[in-house]
Order: C-alpha cells, then structure tokens, then sequence
C-alpha cells in the first residue's frame, strides 16, 4: 500500500506541474494581440487628360479610351530644319480645382546620331504665340543624347472645356541626316 500512496504522489506532482505549466503558458499567450484591417478601394475617374490638338492629323495623334496616354507616330525631323507642330495633343483639366502637372522624361530608345533636338513645350493656350510653361529639351551630339531632368511644377486652374493647353513638339535632324528614328516617352504627372 505504501508503493500505490507513493505513486500517487508522483502522479499528483506530475498532473500539478502539468496544469502549473498549462497556465504559465496561457498567461504568457494572453500578452500578444493582433490588429486587423480592411480597406475598400473603388476606381475613379481622371480630372486632367489629353485632347487632340488642331495638328493631330498631322502628327498621327492617338488617344487611349480614357485619354489618359496619347501616342504621336506621325513626327518628323528634317535635315537641318526645325519643324514645329504647334498643337498635336492638349492637356485638359476638367476638375472643379486648380491641379500641378509637369513634363517628367520616362525613356528614349533608337538611333542616336542623325539629331540634333527634339523639344516637348507645355503652352498656356493652343497658338504658337502662347507663353511656354515648362519644356522639356532633347538634345543629341551625333553621337549620344542629353536627357533633360523633369521641368517645375505648373498650375493649371480649374477651367471651362473650351481652356486646354497645347503641348508642342519641335525636331530637328542633323545636316544630311540619314534614315533614323528615336523613340521618346514623356510624362505628364498631375498632383
């Protein structure tokens, strides 16, 4: 009878160490917590976008359904001849509050010895007279291309849709230029 008391006294320490642990754990569990959270994101539409300009034809301008990228694969450079088109795409804000825009280089790609420049302006309206608001200047030494840093930040106030601004190419191809094409993708950021 001795062995079984003995026995049950281990069994008893045994289960009481056991349930000692059991809620040393669940205190030390009880400390940590998480956080959760849930977002909604709905789509929205865009308050600036591209319009085509008077010399869209010219140009080759396409618009995306939104408008929001505009394509030119109608441009020309002469040889030794500057070649404006004064009003290929036009930039629109359609929002009821003035937004910031700026022309940002994304990249340029293709032959890069037969230029000389090719120059993208932001204007405050859509004649050749227009005042410049930010350019954007590509030049090329025959031999390699200079890629101009993003212009400042220019305000564009909350307008009727008859108010756009004409975003104007210039180029110009090196005396005796042969057969090249270069590929230049601007950004037109809004804030």
């Amino acid at each position: 009878m001795e062995i079984r008391k003995l026995v049950s006294r281990k069994e008893m320490k045994l289960v009481t160490l056991l349930l000692t642990s059991l809620l040393i754990a669940t205190a030390s569990a009880a400390v940590y917590y998480s956080l959760s959270m849930q977002s909604t994101i709905t789509t929205a539409t865009t308050s600036v976008w591209f319009e085509e300009g008077a010399d869209n034809a010219t140009a080759v301008v396409s618009l995306s359904p939104d408008k929001t990228v505009a394509t030119m694969t109608g441009l020309k450079a002469y040889p030794n001849a500057s070649y404006t088109y004064t009003d290929p795409v036009r930039v629109r804000n359609n929002g009821s509050v003035a937004y910031d825009i700026r022309l940002t280089p994304v990249s340029l790609s293709g032959n890069t010895t037969e230029f000389v420049f090719v120059k993208f302006l932001l204007r405050n309206g859509t004649s050749e007279s227009s005042p410049t608001l930010a350019s954007l200047n590509y030049t090329c030494d025959g031999s390699d291309w200079t890629v101009p840093s993003a212009t400042d930040w220019v305000s564009i106030p909350a307008t009727n849709p008859d108010t756009q601004w004409a975003i104007t190419v210039i180029t110009k191809a090196k005396d005796n230029a042969q057969s090249a094409s270069v590929t230049i993708e601007i950004a037109v950021d809004v804030r």
